[in-house]
């Protein structure tokens, strides 16, 4: 887990709209935008922290210890940007679809 400023979780949030931006795309992976981006790693880690020890602090009402374990912060931000583009998106191209402009 990096300590990191409000910038620098922007910066996430951001990498996240491009990551939801791949997704809605066919055959885009927003796995390869977070490659691209640099937060492959940190986002591997960051899955794999949620086990059954990090889940156990939760279920022991350590919230405050399961939400550093498992890189809270950075799932927030990176999830939070990921859901903005999808439904940004998603609302373009269904606008797209369902109202074609006529070409002449």
């Amino acid at each position: 887990m990096k300590k990191r400023s409000l910038k620098g979780y922007f910066g996430i949030s951001l990498r996240g709209i491009l990551m939801g931006g791949a997704d809605v795309v066919p055959g885009v992976s927003g796995g390869t935008i977070a490659f691209i981006t640099g937060i492959y790693q940190e986002l591997l880690d960051s899955i794999s922290s949620i086990n059954p020890t990090s889940i156990a602090l939760l279920i022991k009402g350590k919230p405050k210890d399961f939400w550093k374990a498992v890189n809270g912060s950075f799932f927030l931000f990176l999830l939070t940007g990921i859901a903005v583009s999808i439904i940004t998106l998603a609302n373009v191209l269904s606008d797209i679809v369902n109202n074609p402009t006529e070409t002449k």
